[in-house]
């Protein structure tokens, strides 16, 4: 089962921000490496902290399968600030010491805005597109309808265009988080049913 509610080793997120750019880590870590793994992890995401530019990480853990695996998505302000994180003397340091925690290769991608939550995972194919859409309405429908109603008698005689922006701004950050991850944690075996079946 994939576990985002009680995240390990480390979940962190700023609703703030929208924008910048999210490098998506998928490691499959071997069982016997778990508490070593998740150590290391907890070290790296302090360090991913002092980094400028940072905004916040989230891990996803999936323990369904013989190999643990974990999906981390770190989050920042611009490609050049993941840039620089990346070609820091921490970061390679870290990455030395990863191949003894790891089955397998380690999968990079960087996703912008929203679309690292429908990232797929490591060796699954992406969801059909009329999926990632139909996921997006199931999260963002309720959420407007909700912020519609509780906002209503704030913005009566407002503009129509800022009463309809009075509800897309709260809509937009909850979508971001937590609506989409624990979207695609629910439906990760409709969204990805070729893993699900491995």
């Amino acid at each position: 089962m994939l576990d985002a509610s009680s995240p390990s080793p480390t979940d962190s997120a700023s609703p703030r921000r929208l924008d910048g750019v999210t490098l998506v880590v998928t490691e499959r870590v071997r069982p016997s490496q778990v508490t070593a793994y998740e150590a290391w992890a907890r070290e790296l995401h302090a360090l991913q902290r002092l980094q400028p530019g940072f905004i916040g990480l989230h891990v996803l853990r999936d323990t369904s399968g013989p190999v643990p695996e974990y999906v981390t998505l770190v989050r920042f302000a611009s490609p050049d600030a993941l840039a620089a994180w990346r070609a820091s003397a921490e970061y390679a340091r870290a990455l030395e010491q990863l191949p003894q925690f790891t089955a397998g290769e380690v999968d990079y991608r960087e996703s912008v805005g929203l679309e690292a939550w429908f990232d797929r995972p490591a060796r699954a194919p992406a969801p059909a597109l009329w999926k990632n859409v139909l996921v997006g309405i199931v999260g963002v429908y309720p959420l407007i309808l909700l912020f519609t109603l509780l906002l209503g008698p704030f913005t009566k005689g407002w503009p129509w265009w800022a009463a309809i922006l009075s509800t897309v701004v709260p809509s937009t950050i909850f979508l971001n988080w937590p609506v989409l991850p624990l979207l695609s944690r629910m439906l990760r075996r409709w969204l990805y049913p070729a893993q699900a079946q491995g």
